[in-house]
């Protein structure tokens, strides 16, 4: 009866042990989907905090869920606004909708603004349609106030499939999702039902999910710790009483215990081989430290991902230590020894580590922390993921976000030299042009008059071609609003703004079979405007300019030319000409502001192309650039 009661709690202790495996399995997968979702929220977060993100909200938002892919929808709410979604096809009744004022959602906004971090509400029916869980993430201005929120939608399909949340009958487990319903104070389920579950018996095994106050429930339907054991006790009962008095003398050494030690050898034997398995399936490298004796057991992957051999390890915690990138080592001891002394038992940090070949790779480093009984953290077992493409990609995202806002400054400044420096003598121009033409026009012959109007009428189309730049400076350089346009259109254009000069110096234009290419007219009106301008400005005094303008086509390019007869450019400043405010000649000579090839450079490399020049002084100079098709 002993034996069997023992082998009774062990049946117990192996049924437990399994609805706790399928527990851990399901919060696991619920947490990566969530996690997905904190990521996605985060993520845009930091976008609103530091950009205006409602204008380019569809790339951004693609980008988010495309590395999130268990995220269904996001959003960003301004205040409690929806005020943009992606995507927004199927999503377009929330745009307006102020969460804030809905009695039914207020208190789960509340809660994300109490937590000052990501709160998910839900289960329930989504005003567009369907049903899913709500992430809010507050957003706050420098000053502390609220700015917003941004907001991520996982559909409780997506959510069920994602983690497996599902009730076969055939399963011996049964699975419960369930969250308070604070008005009725009952725990809700939001997984179908299975008939007749208030008959299981066995065990039963509930966790906490808080970043959305669920409860995650796994209940063995049927327990066969006794049940199976009947035939057994019968036989080990009729036994004692038979042979009781010969195998007393023999209790100690019984076959019974040697053959259930036999089989729970040939059990561990199977679950470590399961172990080593899983282990190569995976990209992540297992680890289990044991605080006690100091010893850390990783799997193989470890030493294929970074290098080193079983002997580098001595598997002591100090070995991981001493691999840790000095600049956050620190960091990591901290967060580390903070989880350890608290009372959660998981934990996770992103940081470098040092291969064998010297080089860092980042990783994300999460465990499990198992306390004994009094609290003290005594194993800690966990997985570890190489996450260096991915941090890789963030720092390029973040590069290419700089190099936008160095942009968007120098088209700011240079569309404020433009205001203030031209706008207000065409504005003189025209007046005084209006009050000549009052004043004297009846005693001025047509050829006078005549002048009268070209003037008016080049201060006209100057002012329109700077309305045009400011305009583009404020609605900023988008390579999705390419259009097709003739550069040969371009330069007549052109040709019509400067042909006052052409006209006075007798200039010659040559051009011909200039293509169709995809790109925006008003800054390639401004590159073709400034190379002719300059082409036409510096020429020897009584020279008549001559000017060809061709167009090659490239694999991947299109490249024009503009040559000219001019006075030339030393070859010791070919580079510097493109330098902004860069000037070769005093402005008594050749007037200028220095901001004509400045411009023309950043213009053709938001362009996706190049600029240079090639000259000989005395001869004239060719001024080359490339743009990328489209």
């Amino acid at each position: 009866m002993y034996l069997s009661w023992t082998e009774y709690q062990i049946r117990l202790s192996n049924e437990r042990e399994a609805v706790k495996s399928k527990l851990d399995e399901l919060e696991n997968s619920i947490l990566y989907s969530i996690r997905n979702g904190i990521s996605a929220a985060k993520t845009l977060a930091f976008f609103a905090q530091n950009f205006e993100v409602t204008e380019n909200f569809d790339s951004l938002a693609k980008q988010i869920l495309e590395n999130n892919p268990n995220v269904d929808v996001i959003q960003y709410l301004d205040s409690g606004t929806i005020v943009a979604v992606y995507p927004l096809q199927g999503n377009e009744a929330v745009i307006g909708y102020n969460v804030a004022q809905d009695p039914t959602r207020r208190d789960e906004v509340l809660e994300a603004f109490n937590r000052r971090d990501i709160y998910f509400s839900g289960p329930f029916t989504l005003r567009q349609g369907g049903i899913g869980i709500v992430g809010r993430y507050p957003i706050f201005e420098k000053s502390g106030e609220l700015k917003g929120f941004s907001a991520v939608i996982i559909f409780l399909e997506t959510l069920i499939k994602s983690s497996e949340l599902v009730n076969p009958e055939s399963s011996i487990f049964s699975v419960k999702f369930s969250k308070l319903d604070t008005s009725t104070e009952t725990w809700k389920n939001f997984l179908p039902e299975v008939k007749n579950d208030s008959e299981y018996t066995g065990s039963l095994q509930r966790v906490l999910i808080p970043e959305g106050n669920w409860e995650l429930a796994v209940q063995l339907k049927k327990s066969t710790a006794f049940s199976g054991l009947i035939p057994s006790i019968l036989l080990r009962f009729i036994t004692s009483m038979i042979f009781g008095l010969i195998s007393w003398n023999f209790s100690r050494i019984p076959s019974v215990l040697k053959k259930k030690v036999e089989e729970q050898s040939r059990d561990l034997k199977i679950a470590n081989e399961r172990f080593e398995l899983a282990t190569k399936a995976t990209s992540d490298f297992i680890w289990d430290w044991d605080m006690i004796e100091n010893k850390t057991f990783r799997s193989p992957s470890f030493y294929q991902t970074f290098g080193y051999g079983p002997n580098d390890s001595q598997d002591s915690n100090e070995f991981w230590e001493s691999i840790i990138h000095p600049g956050d080592l620190g960091e990591v001891r901290h967060n580390l020894n903070l989880a350890l002394a608290g009372t959660d038992n998981f934990w996770a940090m992103e940081f470098r580590v040092r291969k064998k070949n010297g080089e860092y790779n980042f990783i994300l480093d999460k465990g499990f922390i198992i306390r004994d009984q009094s609290g003290k953290a005594i194993r800690m077992i966990g997985a570890t993921k190489d996450i260096t493409a991915r941090k890789m990609a963030e720092l390029e995202i973040l590069q290419a976000n700089e190099k936008l806002s160095s942009a968007n400054q120098e088209l700011k400044a240079f569309a404020a030299l433009a205001s203030h420096d031209m706008r207000e003598p065409l504005r003189m121009i025209s007046s005084f042009m209006d009050l000549l033409q009052k004043k004297y026009g009846n005693s001025l012959d047509e050829k006078a008059q005549q002048y009268i109007h070209f003037a008016t009428d080049g201060a006209k189309r100057l002012t329109q071609m700077i309305n045009d730049l400011l305009e583009y400076s404020k609605a900023g350089f988008d390579l999705n609003q390419l259009e097709e346009i003739d550069v040969e259109e371009i330069i007549k254009e052109v040709i019509n703004l400067k042909s006052d000069i052409i006209r006075t110096t007798e200039a010659q234009i040559h051009y011909s079979d200039l293509p169709v290419i995809k790109g925006l007219k008003v800054p390639m009106r401004i590159l073709f405007q400034n190379l002719i301008g300059n082409s036409l400005k510096y020429i020897e005094p009584g020279q008549k300019p001559k000017i060809w303008i061709d167009a090659v086509e490239l694999e991947e390019f299109w490249q024009f030319s503009v040559k000219d007869n001019g006075i030339g450019i030393d070859p010791n400043y070919l580079e510097e000409i493109f330098g902004i405010l860069k000037r070769l000649h005093p402005k008594e000579k050749y007037p200028g502001t220095g901001m004509g090839l400045a411009t023309c450079r950043k213009i053709v490399t938001q362009f996706g192309g190049k600029i240079w020049a090639n000259s000989v002084p005395g001869e004239g100079s060719t001024l080359i650039f490339t743009i990328k098709k489209q």
